[in-house]
């Protein structure tokens, strides 16, 4: 899969982009919430990567779909930090971008706000979604409660967050488990000695390449 945030212009389209501004990695400033998708494309989302990538754009959710292989299954993280009370439903744009799209079965929609993923499961119940953890608002809940709270199939925590006994109860009520920041190979060890089923990294291949190895090790 491949794992991207997703927020909303101020007139309600879904674009790609992590922050809540456009102050790191744009040659602009502002807001996204409060920013139209024109004024978010004349934008240089590259540069400040590399001169190799001057002139790209930020783009937007359709776009992206658009350019991946039909078999490509997408984890949607949705950013609502910041979002105005006056702003466009984002989860009825993004369900109806589901299905308009015909995403809605290699799609896992995930998001650190849990009250977002239960609108979601109330619009469409069918819609595979991960629960991410925030330590300060879950403390002391189980990741099956947590999920159960809002229709999740997936819990997802940090490679430091991770925990036997978070595996233990993700494993004992079938939920499936995912952990992001696994980016060396300590932290997959750690990962699959706990029945991980996803790693969600910044370097695949190396990952990949350390994960064959810790099969081929333990067959």
């Amino acid at each position: 899969m491949i794992e991207l945030d997703v927020r909303m212009s101020r007139e309600g389209e879904l674009i790609v982009l992590h922050d809540r501004t456009v102050n790191r990695t744009t040659n602009g400033r502002g807001t996204v919430w409060h920013m139209t998708v024109d004024e978010l494309k004349r934008l240089d989302a590259g540069s400040w990567f590399s001169p190799r990538f001057a002139g790209e754009r930020i783009p937007l959710l359709h776009e992206v779909v658009h350019i991946l292989p039909p078999t490509m299954s997408l984890n949607i993280e949705v950013k609502t930090d910041g979002r105005p009370k006056s702003s466009p439903h984002l989860e009825e744009r993004l369900v109806r971008f589901l299905h308009d799209t015909g995403l809605t079965t290699r799609v896992l929609v995930s998001s650190f706000e849990h009250s977002f993923l239960k609108r979601v499961h109330s619009l469409d119940a069918r819609i595979p979604l991960g629960v991410l953890y925030v330590p300060i608002r879950a403390i002391g809940r189980k990741p099956s409660t947590l999920a159960w709270r809002v229709g999740a199939s997936v819990f997802i925590c940090s490679s430091a967050q991770l925990r036997k006994r978070f595996a233990a109860d993700a494993h004992a009520h079938k939920l499936l488990l995912g952990c992001y920041g696994v980016n060396n190979r300590r932290q997959v060890e750690k990962a699959l000695r706990f029945g991980v089923h996803a790693l969600i990294t910044d370097h695949p291949r190396e990952i990949r390449t350390h994960v064959e190895q810790f099969v081929a090790q333990r067959a």
